[in-house]
């Protein structure tokens, strides 16, 4: 079947390309942008290497009892507050798919859950596809108890609403391009295909649930006026001492422990360190020891304790 795709995918494109240089003699240069842009609305990524337990959270075939609400033949909406999981659907899908809770000991996991399920409550969650399944609130809501495991303040009363991607999903503003996920106003956006790929792996440094839930943390807490948001600032004002200094080390330093995405700009190398600082303790620890400190003191959690 991949196969198939590929090869009408490059038919396509032949096929819109001979179309534009046809039609590029009598309409100019505009025609040509706009089909080559089309075109590139065609353009998957190329599939990864995960598990068959993976793949088929990737295709589960959803339920008509499930609660939620069809708004078209393409989306659900998922009311967090009207999910009705038990204790057990959400026991048994951390202890499946996610590393970080099958560490915690036993009064941690009970805290995580509770948190877990006041998370999902102040949450609506729209699923753009039409394979729903319960692994997709209770799974990117983890990600966010993850972060936010060792603070007061865990709810992201900001962010309102949860917004689920089989895949890379398009962005037209600013500019036209696909994304893993994103945050935006009110709204956290996510790959499915794409979060689950990270906890496939725990220890690459790659996670985009913990990559945009740190951009969502960000941004919460420094828009808040709350007193524990206050002293959260505080803190990311002495993580930003050393993660400067990291930062201008890595835009200096081809090849080191941060990705060239990181060195876009200083927000990103905040979602960036998250990640390492779950997934890559040690070597985060090793290379930026002043970065790592920090760290544990703005999250106030270790994972090198675990």
């Amino acid at each position: 079947m991949n196969k198939i795709r590929t090869l009408m995918f490059f038919l396509g494109l032949g096929l819109a390309i001979a179309f534009t240089v046809q039609i590029h003699q009598y309409t100019g240069s505009f025609v040509l942008l706009s089909i080559a842009a089309l075109a590139m609305l065609t353009v998957r990524f190329p599939q990864s290497q995960i598990s068959k337990e993976t793949e088929a959270l990737l295709s589960y075939p959803g339920k008509e009892t499930e609660p939620g609400k069809i708004i078209s033949d393409k989306a659900y909406t998922y009311y967090g507050d009207e999910l009705g999981f038990s204790d057990q659907q959400v026991t048994v899908a951390l202890k499946k798919h996610f590393p970080y809770y099958t560490k915690l000991q036993e009064p941690d996991r009970e805290k995580f859950i509770n948190r877990l399920f006041d998370f999902m409550e102040d949450k609506v969650f729209r699923i753009h596809d039409r394979q729903p399944f319960r692994e997709m609130p209770i799974l990117i809501s983890a990600s966010a108890i993850q972060l936010s495991f060792g603070l007061k303040e865990y709810l992201f009363p900001h962010f309102s609403h949860i917004h689920v991607y089989p895949d890379a999903f398009m962005r037209v503003e600013p500019a036209l391009c696909l994304l893993e996920g994103n945050v935006t106003g009110h709204t956290i956006n996510i790959s499915w295909k794409h979060f689950l790929e990270g906890y496939e792996a725990p220890s690459d440094g790659v996670n985009v649930g913990l990559h945009e839930m740190a951009h969502a943390l960000y941004y919460q807490l420094f828009l808040s006026e709350q007193p524990e948001e206050a002293r959260f600032r505080d803190r990311f004002l002495q993580f930003a001492q050393p993660a400067n200094l990291a930062f201008d080390r890595e835009k200096n330093t081809p090849g080191g422990l941060y990705s060239d995405y990181a060195n876009k700009n200083f927000q990103e190398f905040w979602a960036e360190s998250a990640e390492l600082f779950f997934e890559k303790p040690r070597e985060l620890m090793s290379t930026y020891p002043a970065l790592y400190e920090s760290l544990k003191v703005l999250l106030n959690q270790d994972p090198l304790s675990s």
